[in-house]
């Protein structure tokens, strides 16, 4: 009532005020606005199409078995007292067990990640093994458990989204996890828009980058950014000593992969991982080491920014927006000090894009969802482009409310479905 909000308000209110968070008090009330609708009207699952993928992949995962099965014999099927099946022999899901599979067949490794196995995918019995893992946690976590989830009455899948789900103020989800759906074509396009509407679909472009550039003032970036260059070509020049103009995908691709982990001062052996298992880019240690040396020495201000840290660990972190972070007792580590505070500032701009669009959307179309830096809304067909241009402004317009100097861009598009952005 009436007494307990006064209540609430004056023992809240003086903390806010000490720690400098009333503007980042009111993003997140301002915000609760779209997460309640994101929450109350949920995402149309085309189930008929949810139901054929789940039986293609399931396909997939038993030819990955026989093709696992030609190296290590069929386990063995025994009944219980009980008259259960069980299995015995091997486990797959054990990393003890593949390894003694793969030492048995000739394949020495230390290890049994991804990444280690990627060395020796040309064997069948890798790609194999490698197969039967992707199959499995799609069934696992995705196309089994997800049309359990759905709304017996509306029929949509209404997430749970946790507001302030991680201490850079990120948003998580669940129940289910919106926010981890594979970005596969096949996945995406199964969740779409009811006949007669459709989807506008929109994320913020580059967006930690651009924060980085922003929080570390580094010239060159910024200035890439005012000219509207892209900053992933202009890092492979630069790394590569090659001309612009001719830089390939492939190169772009690492290219990628250098800008989103040394603004966070990932290591050379960090940077060859990622940028295998994040964009398929092989890159030996010997070019990482390279790459990496090249990146600071055109990006100063990055590297500039990171030894103000590393000399001198602060105390707390604020992002552009004021959200405030402590550190001590050695719960996080220097890369954690550089990424709280741009993953931070992100979020804050994609929480205040909601917020403003909770308060300007027309009551016939609703914000259906939110991964990180792209926000869905779903509209009648007849007025998609004209939501395309809200929402494109909406976004751009709450980035510019924190980064100065480095210009927000928001990529847009209307489409029947998810898969379409």
């Amino acid at each position: 009532d009436a007494e307990i909000t006064l209540r609430l308000r004056e023992a809240l209110v003086p903390h806010l005020i000490k720690n400098r968070l009333i503007e980042v008090a009111k993003l997140e009330f301002d915000c609760v606005f779209a997460v309640a609708q994101m929450e109350y009207y949920g995402i149309h699952l085309d189930i008929q199409k949810w139901e054929a993928l789940t039986q293609r992949v399931q396909r997939e995962h038993q030819q990955a078995l026989e093709q696992i099965y030609q190296y290590t014999g069929r386990p063995i099927a025994q009944l219980t007292l009980w008259g259960e099946e069980i299995s015995t022999g091997m486990n797959l899901d054990s990393p003890r067990q593949v390894q003694d599979i793969l030492y048995a067949n000739g394949i020495q490794v230390d290890a049994t990640s991804r990444h280690a196995l990627m060395e020796y995918q040309a064997h069948p019995l890798v790609r194999g093994l490698l197969e039967y893992r992707r199959a499995s946690k799609f069934l696992n976590s995705f196309l089994l458990p997800i049309p359990q989830m759905r709304n017996p009455v509306t029929q949509r899948l209404h997430a749970h989204y946790g507001q302030i789900g991680a201490p850079s103020g990120r948003m998580s989800c669940g129940s289910p996890n919106i926010q981890q759906i594979p970005r596969d074509y096949a996945f995406r396009e199964c969740f779409c828009a009811p006949t007669g509407r459709t989807l506008v679909i929109a994320d913020y472009s580059q967006i930690e980058l651009r924060v980085a550039a922003e929080m570390a003032r580094d010239r060159r970036m910024i200035s890439a950014y005012q000219e509207g260059q892209d900053l992933h070509c202009l890092t492979a020049s630069l790394v590569l000593g090659k001309p612009i103009e001719e830089i390939s995908k492939q190169e772009r691709q690492a290219a990628k992969a250098i800008n989103f982990g040394l603004i966070y001062a990932m290591g050379a052996k960090g940077l060859q991982t990622y940028a295998q298992e994040t964009y398929g880019v092989p890159m030996s240690l010997e070019q990482a080491e390279l790459f990496r040396k090249r990146f600071f020495e055109a990006y100063t201000g990055i590297q500039e920014w990171h030894e103000r840290i590393r000399k001198n660990p602060p105390r707390e972190t604020r992002t552009l927006g004021g959200r405030k972070n402590t550190y001590s007792g050695g719960k996080i580590g220097i890369s954690g000090m550089y990424n709280t505070p741009v993953q931070g500032t992100a979020a804050d701009i994609a929480k205040k894009a909601l917020g403003m669009l909770a308060q300007c959307l027309p009551v016939d179309t609703k914000l259906i969802g939110m991964v990180h830096d792209e926000i869905l809304l779903e509209t009648p067909q007849e007025m998609g482009e004209t939501m395309a241009k809200l929402l494109k402004s909406t976004m751009e317009e709450a980035g510019a409310s924190y980064l100065k100097q480095v210009p927000v861009v928001a990529d847009v598009s209307v489409s029947l479905n998810w898969a379409g952005k």
